[in-house]
């Protein structure tokens, strides 16, 4: 019989001389001494509150990658693990799910005694978080219904003031001139959203984030304004200082929010009004007569988004989607050569032509070869093994009682079948303890064929795709000519086994390869 294995792990929330981790991992080797067990792996975690989730501690990610190579998980004592409930239940399952056992040395968690700890922490964490669940709705219900703030940043032209559980907005006079300016500038004078923006930027109006991290005395990001974060802030009804959620089934957004109504059907307030009603409404008819194509389904990032380049100032081309009788006229061009602002002679070529071109270079080059992906080992897989235990558990127990000839029991072993079929891929992926390239089972042109636009653009750039695009020669026929794009790859990593890190030091040979072999 094979000598049992243990991991040993200790955990500080502060580090101090007279409380150094070696007395008792010196505890911890004479307890697996003393029951014969083999230690492999010993982890700590230093400066790491025991409130937190096991994924966060880089020591707690060590055990949970050794959990299938290991029998026992030996700390000194249970609040090492975790000082939560659910974080030390989630670490129970996982162990559980690799049929591991959680012990500490002071015998409070025995190999003997180990499952009736595990059952009767289960039903705390249980009626833990439902106590947690119901508390945070109620109390979200009762501040909402008052018109207080329910936390985060106020949105922009408002600050927050008052206590903690009466927190209200208050003007935020800087930022609410901007946008009662801008409001101005777009209703009365004809200002479009790309001018405003590109005038903000120019006067060093600093955008939401940043202007509340300088009122706050933090630290600047150095970021932007940007046409769709000006549209935001002048289109919610924060505005009207009315308290927001999102519309039932949409994700929370400026353009999906709605007012919080009271019992009477009246918007719930939480600050004073930036905008009176007849402005707000003048800003958003002016913002949805502008914004054509919204409501109508996106096709999502342009094929070439960020891989095709300007040779003239090594910039990103941009798709301008053009529709004449039903026929499509799309183009990538380089915004540093328009208008009175270019920098460069134009540089435009018929988006259509040019995927195509791309698409049939890059599959030619790519297409029959084995898509791989980087599996890197942090315990997740063993996380996500024990979440896939538990839920194969309940549907088996639910397939019991159901008639085997009905529709519920069909779907129900479909979910099964699918479930089984990912507890056998996690637990491939839980033994190993390196990270590693595994195959997909699939090749790139089959991928490719399976991938929406935006999908597609992904795999392009996870091979290093790079598109340059030459400007026409003058006089030259208004043609489409591939003599003008010179396509380049750095090429997929995992031909050299490489890991990602390692990959940074080859890109300029796997660039050069390819572009002595390139033939357009």
């Amino acid at each position: 019989m094979s000598q049992p294995t243990c991991v040993i792990y200790d955990r500080l929330s502060r580090l101090f001389a007279e409380e150094a981790p070696d007395h008792r991992i010196n505890i911890c080797k004479a307890y697996a001494a003393q029951r014969g067990w083999k230690v492999v792996h010993i982890a700590t975690d230093t400066n790491v509150s025991g409130a937190s989730r096991l994924e966060d501690r880089p020591g707690m990610r060590e055990v949970l990658s050794w959990l299938p190579r290991a029998d026992f998980v030996l700390a000194s004592k249970l609040d090492r693990y975790a000082r939560s409930v659910l974080e030390f239940q989630r670490l129970l399952r996982a162990a559980d799910s690799t049929t591991t056992t959680i012990v500490t040395a002071d015998g409070v968690v025995s190999p003997e005694n180990a499952s009736i700890i595990i059952n009767v922490l289960a039903a705390f964490a249980e009626y833990e978080r439902d106590m947690i669940t119901a508390r945070i709705t109620d109390s979200k219900k009762h501040f909402r219904a008052r018109g207080n703030h329910l936390g985060g940043l106020a949105p922009y032209g408002y600050v927050t003031v008052g206590p903690v559980n009466n927190k209200r907005w208050a003007i935020d006079e800087p930022a609410a001139a901007i946008l009662r300016e801008c409001a101005d500038r777009l209703i009365n004078h004809g200002a479009s959203l790309a001018g405003l923006t590109r005038d903000l930027n120019a006067r060093g109006i600093l955008p939401p984030a940043d202007h509340a991290r300088q009122r706050d005395g933090r630290k600047l990001r150095n970021q932007r304004w940007h046409t769709t974060t000006l549209r935001d802030v002048l289109y919610t009804p924060t505005l009207r200082g009315w308290a927001i959620q999102a519309e039932p089934g949409s994700k929370r957004g400026a353009l999906t929010n709605q007012p919080v109504l009271d019992t009477e059907g009246n918007p719930i307030s939480t600050g004073p009004a930036i905008l009176d009603a007849e402005t707000w409404s003048a800003v958003r008819a002016v913002l949805d007569n502008k914004a054509k194509g919204r409501g109508v389904d996106r096709t999502g990032k342009s094929l070439l988004l960020h891989i095709a380049r300007c040779s003239e100032c090594d910039g990103p081309m941009y798709r301008s989607r053009r529709t004449i009788n039903g026929k499509d006229f799309s183009t990538y061009s380089c915004p540093k050569a328009v208008g009175k602002r270019g920098i460069h002679r134009p540089n435009v070529v018929i988006a259509r032509q040019l995927q195509e071109l791309v698409t049939e270079h890059f599959l030619k080059r790519f297409g029959g070869m084995a898509l791989m992906h980087w599996a890197e080992p942090d315990g997740s897989a063993v996380l996500q093994l024990s979440e896939v235990d538990g839920q194969i558990k309940r549907l088996a127990g639910n397939l019991s009682q159901l008639d085997p000839n009905g529709t519920s029991a069909q779907l129900v072993i479909g979910q099964l079948t699918a479930l089984e079929k990912r507890q056998a891929e996690l637990k491939a992926e839980a033994e190993h303890a390196e990270g590693r390239w595994v195959s997909t089972n699939r090749t790139i042109a089959g991928e490719w064929e399976q991938r929406d636009e935006e999908g597609r653009r992904s795999l392009l750039a996870d091979l290093g795709a790079r598109v340059v695009i030459h400007p026409a020669t003058p006089g030259a026929p208004k043609r489409f000519d591939a003599e003008r794009v010179k396509p380049s790859y750095s090429g997929p990593v995992w031909r050299q086994g490489l890991n990602p890190a390692e990959a940074e030091q080859v890109e300029v040979l796997m660039e050069e390869h390819f572009a002595n072999t390139f033939t357009a």
